[in-house]
């Protein structure tokens, strides 16, 4: 009994340190486009706070820090609140800086469906966010980490209403200013 219970515990071990090695191994395969990608899909597809670590091993320098710093609050309300409903990711553009250095700009477009219990009934209700973010990636120990966002812009697109839309109509605008006559150009009215 007691030799089997041994065997069955170093088996355990030794498939604990097998997948160690081989997920370290993998983790130093990634290229810089799909540590950026894992990063954001941890990132949307968080559920508990604790996952903040699954997230923290894509990065390194200030924004690991930042992560491990943010309260759980924040991570609560930056991360696990929020639900999305993913359009599209593209990698636009990567510059290698240096053999150890590189930045990754994407886009990401999404509808933003809020918070779980605001979520709109319909999601074409939802704002739609496309964002266009650089990130600064560096080689350390032979594996790929997000340093820093080096650059951003979003935009969003919220629906309207058919009641609030603004329609325009052909012909003169009819402001009471608009109708006088205006002037010839070098003459007097």
């Amino acid at each position: 009994m007691l030799r089997a219970t041994l065997t069955h515990l170093l088996t355990i071990a030794l498939v604990i340190t097998g997948c160690t090695k081989s997920c370290g191994s993998e983790r130093q395969t990634m290229a810089p486009e799909k540590v950026v990608e894992s990063y954001l899909n941890t990132a949307l597809n968080m559920k508990r706070v604790s996952e903040r670590e699954n997230l923290a091993q894509y990065t390194t320098g200030r924004l690991k820090d930042a992560i491990n710093a943010a309260s759980e609050d924040t991570i609560m309300n930056a991360y696990i609140r929020r639900h999305y409903e993913i359009e599209s990711y593209a990698v636009i553009e990567r510059r290698d800086r240096t053999p150890r250095e590189t930045e990754i700009t994407f886009r990401l477009k999404y509808k933003d469906l809020g918070v779980a219990d605001q979520r709109p009934a319909d999601s074409s209700a939802a704002p739609m966010v496309q964002t266009e973010n650089t990130v600064a990636l560096i080689k350390e120990k032979g594996a790929w980490f997000i340093r820093d966002v080096v650059g951003a812009k979003t935009s969003i697109d919220f629906p309207v209403s058919q009641d609030s839309e603004i329609k325009a109509k052909p012909g003169v605008i009819s402001e009471p200013e608009l109708n006088q006559t205006q002037p010839a150009e070098g003459g007097a009215q």
